[in-house]
């Protein structure tokens, strides 16, 4: 089950998480204007390991600058915060969600210092899940209209619908295409196929989020020698390659047996399993 906890790290202390609460006349509530970011601390036994942390806290800072939602706090204090946060939390993987909004009554645009709020969220974890997809009915927002890689909050309701209307149609997830009808990714995960010792991706350009974990697979893949290509990938495409995985901080690497009636053997592909095991290998130092 999804379940924040009780407590938050919230403008520089640790309070009940209902004194974080905008209000609801907030043009963060109204309007979507935040921006959040997402952050794994797995939990190994006896410490926390949190991969790329700087990088996504830059990531956030960003995103928030760039829209206008200043704040105060640096991005080591926001790291400390996060400790300070898992510290007084019971010992577990969290997902760890930092935000970016305004909480003051004011359903207009305004200038306000932004607040700051970072609360832990405890995530199931069916890491050997394999998931059914379909092509979404919904398209990709373009990212001439909204910048992708800000990761601001109102951008997720095109999420939402591409995985709901999915989900009600019996699948776990959606793929999105482009507005030039290729396929970009899917509701909040990168996609990636595996194709003759290869790893084949939608590029950039694609309206695709620069996700991390998405990095993270592409440093893996040299220190394996598996070469990675980004292009344009056309929906017609699908029965040509031999597996497809979805990649993100919160899913992890999810195998793909089926996109709409394209089929997959990817959990017991050997290329998927060898990056698979290498991901782990760094996820629980």
């Amino acid at each position: 089950m999804f379940e924040a906890t009780p407590i938050v790290w919230h403008n520089g202390k640790i309070v009940p998480r209902e004194q974080a609460d905008p209000s609801i006349a907030s043009h963060s509530l109204h309007l979507g204007i935040g921006v959040f970011d997402g952050i794994t601390a797995y939990w190994n036994g006896d410490h926390y390991y949190i991969h790329r942390l700087i990088q996504h806290l830059e990531r956030l800072h960003n995103g928030s600058n760039k829209i206008g939602l200043y704040y105060s706090w640096s991005i080591e204090t926001l790291a400390a915060g996060i400790e300070e946060l898992l510290e007084q939390l019971p010992p577990t993987t969290y997902y760890i969600r930092p935000i970016i909004y305004r909480s003051q009554p004011n359903i207009f645009i305004t200038n306000d210092i932004a607040d700051v709020t970072i609360l832990a969220v405890t995530v199931p974890r069916d890491v050997n899940k394999s998931l059914s997809c379909q092509i979404s009915t919904f398209e990709r927002v373009s990212s001439r209209a909204i910048p992708i890689e800000w990761k601001l909050c109102g951008t997720y309701i095109n999420s939402y619908l591409a995985r709901t209307t999915s989900q009600a149609a019996g699948f776990d997830d959606g793929i999105m295409l482009n507005q030039a009808g290729n396929i970009a990714e899917a509701s909040a995960a990168n996609l990636l196929f595996l194709h003759q010792g290869s790893i084949i991706t939608p590029s950039l350009d694609s309206d695709v989020f620069p996700g991390i974990t998405r990095y993270t697979l592409f440093d893996i893949a040299h220190d394996l020698g598996i070469p990675v290509i980004e292009r344009t990938i056309q929906p017609n495409e699908l029965a040509c390659f031999e597996g497809a995985f979805l990649a993100s901080t919160m899913m992890e690497l999810k195998p793909i047996h089926n996109i709409q009636n394209y089929q997959y053997q990817t959990a017991n592909n050997q290329l998927f399993k060898r990056i698979l095991a290498v991901f782990r290998e760094i996820t629980h130092q």
